[in-house]
């Protein structure tokens, strides 16, 4: 879609962003971002207690993409703040595109 991932110079307003093709202008294509990634599930202030769940399992859901086409290939998490590392099963439910 040619209004995706553009970045127009700042002094180009959103009337005049349509005008004159600005987003048909390959030097304002912006295809490469950092790898970005959220958790989902546990919720927002969500509290587990450990306590009553001993033996359980919890599923942690959430997100993480980057751009130029790469795919992510490794998604660790951590359940005591950074001193140890799990790594995560990766789904990926998107389709690929035909281009």
């Amino acid at each position: 879609h040619y209004h995706d991932n553009r970045i127009l110079p700042p002094h180009i307003t959103a009337e005049e962003s349509l005008k004159g093709e600005w987003f048909y202008k390959s030097e304002y294509i912006f295809n490469e971002l950092n790898i970005n990634s959220a958790i989902s599930q546990p919720d927002h202030n969500e509290t587990l207690s450990i306590a009553r769940s001993i033996g359980d399992e919890y599923e942690v859901a959430g997100y993480a993409y980057t751009g130029g086409g790469r795919k992510i290939t490794r998604v660790e998490v951590s359940t005591d703040r950074g001193v140890h590392w799990r790594l995560a099963e990766i789904e990926r439910k998107e389709r690929p595109t035909e281009h």
